[in-house]
This record gives structure tokens, C-alpha cells and sequence, in this order.
């Protein structure tokens, strides 16, 4: 298996086990999460191509609505940061 991959899986094993249990550290894990959701969705996409030519046009177009939900998912978690970010308690406030 790859590397990067298994990395990904052990970080992904962490926050199911230690969910963040304070703002600060949530934000983190959404930031996180997001960033690699965008990397996701694009990963994704870029197989549409070479899952078109070899195996064809029905598992292309369900690796486009996969890449397409993990979209979603990139929104969906930068909404969630956004709303986590409102409530952040900024530092020097009182």
C-alpha cells in the first residue's frame, strides 16, 4: 500500500478514536479535513479520464458523481469550519 495513504488512514483512525474536544482543536481538524476533502474530490476527478478509457463511460460517469459528493463534502466542511471559526473564542477577548 502506499505510504501517503496509510498516513491518511492512521490520522483518519485518530479522529474516530479522539474526536477534538475543544473548539481550537475542532477548527483544526475542520481545517484539515477540508483541505484533504478538496484534494479528494480532485484525486477523484482526474480518474474520470484514464476510468473512461479503460473499463468505460458507465464507471466514468459513477467516478464523476463520486467526485462530485466529495465536493459536497469539501462545502459542507468549510460551511461547518465557518460556523465553528464564529465561535472560536478569539484571543485577547474578554
Amino acid at each position: 500500500m502506499d505510504p501517503a495513504l496509510d498516513a491518511l488512514r492512521d490520522r483518519l483512525a485518530e479522529i474516530i478514536a479522539s474526536p477534538p474536544d475543544n473548539t481550537e482543536d475542532l477548527v483544526d481538524t475542520l481545517s484539515g479535513l477540508a483541505k484533504l476533502s478538496n484534494q479528494w474530490s480532485e484525486a477523484i476527478q482526474a480518474l474520470r479520464a484514464p476510468t473512461r478509457r479503460l473499463i468505460g463511460p458507465a464507471a466514468a460517469a459513477s467516478v464523476s458523481v463520486a467526485a462530485r459528493r466529495a465536493e459536497e463534502s469539501f462545502i459542507e466542511l468549510e460551511i461547518t469550519l465557518g460556523d465553528a471559526l464564529a465561535v472560536k473564542p478569539r484571543a485577547g477577548r474578554v
